[in-house]
């Protein structure tokens, strides 16, 4: 995920935000309440106006929402400088999980707990996106944000390469073992780059690849209230370094390139499986063979993903909560479902009818979309934290990357993450 470098840079541009004018108002040339959905789906601007802001006039014609799309990295700058001053962007505003919690530090979003339990029943939901978006990212804790989406990590596999070895596809019921066992096969002994087939692609820490591999084997990165790191306790010692035998140990993964993402390595065709977010698959409707998904494997505890997601909060500057908390439960259950597939670049609805939906499963591009819901009968989790952007961008992810290029041992890696995540978790939790 692009994410932004500083946040001292934020609080400069928190100037900027001065001269945005404020949330929701009473229009008394249209009699209207109009309210402000601000969001970062560029590519999908004009979907957002059509199938969800002029479809929700159509039910509540007493309701005007101005849309206002924003691109990525100056969303994310403009909505942290908001929180940071206090100054309007909108009624309702769109959040990545990464930022969540920076936000809700602040109370930049109202609680959401008395109107959902009002309106909505939480059977009809995957709950278990929730707990990220409530403050301090705890089970019980205020929900800050309505969740929309949930994705997950999913096994990608080339067919093309699977039924060229006439090999089984991957399943929801592979073991991280037959993961081994089958890239082993599938890596072959060319030096040729242009002829070389391996067997997996290794995450360098830079997607959620590596942090369901270590959870789904018996480790841990932080402590489950979030306050430490836990890198180095003997069981996540070994699920690093079993993720680290297979690039330096079995060698059927590359070193990690820098220059090239892991869709994009997988994208070239040889490569037989990568662990990756599941909106992957939509770069991958592009993709010159035949490819599939499926759940992670099972390791010795069990199915166990890692999630990401995207949800939707009422600002507590706006000024129009009820006719805001009406459009958030029209986009999260979307009565009309068109659209459902795109909206959300292919991630799975929260919401069970939308995720059940013809439109959602069988929106391209074509795969097993049933696998996807089939991880949520395992353990979904997240490591959202205060500061995570700071720990996991300039201390995790490169001591990852010189662990698997072998310029760290697996210890040495680990003890310099373990100093980096301690450190941010301390202050941020002051």
């Amino acid at each position: 995920m692009k994410r932004i470098r500083t946040f001292a840079f934020i609080l400069l541009c928190a100037l900027v935000l001065s001269s945005i004018s404020g949330c929701g108002k009473k229009d008394a040339a249209d009699g209207k309440t109009h309210i402000k959905l601000v969001h970062f789906y560029m590519d999908q601007k004009d979907l957002w106006q059509r199938d969800v802001a002029d479809q929700f006039m159509k039910v509540h014609p007493d309701i005007q929402v101005d849309v206002e799309a924003i691109p990525f990295g100056l969303y994310t700058t403009k909505i942290l400088a908001s929180a940071a001053s206090g100054t309007p962007l909108g009624d309702v505003v769109l959040i990545d999980d990464w930022f969540g919690q920076e936000l809700f530090k602040r109370d930049y979003t109202i609680t959401l707990d008395t109107l959902f339990d009002h309106d909505l029943k939480k059977s009809d939901f995957f709950t278990q996106f929730f707990t990220v978006w409530r403050k301090g990212n705890q089970e019980k804790a205020p929900l800050m944000a309505m969740p929309a989406c949930g994705g997950v990590t999913a096994l990608f596999f080339n067919r093309d390469i699977f039924d060229r070895a006439g090999m089984k596809y991957p399943d929801t019921n592979w073991t991280y073992s037959e993961l081994l066992t089958a890239a082993q096969k599938l890596t072959n002994a060319e030096t040729d780059p242009s002829k070389k087939i391996w067997g997996f692609i290794v995450d360098d820490g830079t997607s959620t690849a590596i942090d369901t591999w270590i959870y789904s084997n018996g480790g841990k990165i932080i402590s489950d209230d979030h306050t430490r790191s836990a890198v180095l306790e003997p069981r996540s010692v070994e699920a690093f370094q079993g993720y680290t035998d297979l690039v330096q140990k079995y060698r059927v993964a590359p070193a990690p390139d820098p220059s090239q993402s892991m869709g994009q390595k997988f994208m070239l065709g040889r490569t037989a499986m990568m662990m990756n977010f599941d909106v992957s698959k939509q770069e991958l409707g592009r993709a010159p063979f035949k490819w599939d998904l499926t759940a992670p494997p099972k390791g010795v505890s069990g199915l166990v993903d890692r999630q990401n997601g995207q949800a939707f909060g009422i600002t507590r500057t706006s000024s129009h909560v009820a006719e805001s908390w009406e459009l958030i439960k029209f986009i999260v259950t979307l009565p009309t479902k068109t659209g459902i597939n795109e909206l959300f670049n292919t991630s799975m609805p929260v919401y069970k009818p939308l995720a059940n939906s013809a439109e959602f499963i069988e929106g391209e591009p074509k795969c097993d979309r049933h696998a996807l819901l089939a991880i949520n009968t395992g353990h979904v989790f997240t490591l959202i934290t205060p500061g995570w952007q700071e720990w996991r961008d300039h201390g995790f992810d490169p001591n990852i990357q010189d662990m698997l290029a072998g310029r760290k041992t697996v210890r040495e890696a680990l003890t310099a993450i373990d100093q980096s995540i301690n450190g941010v978790l301390s202050r941020a939790n002051q």
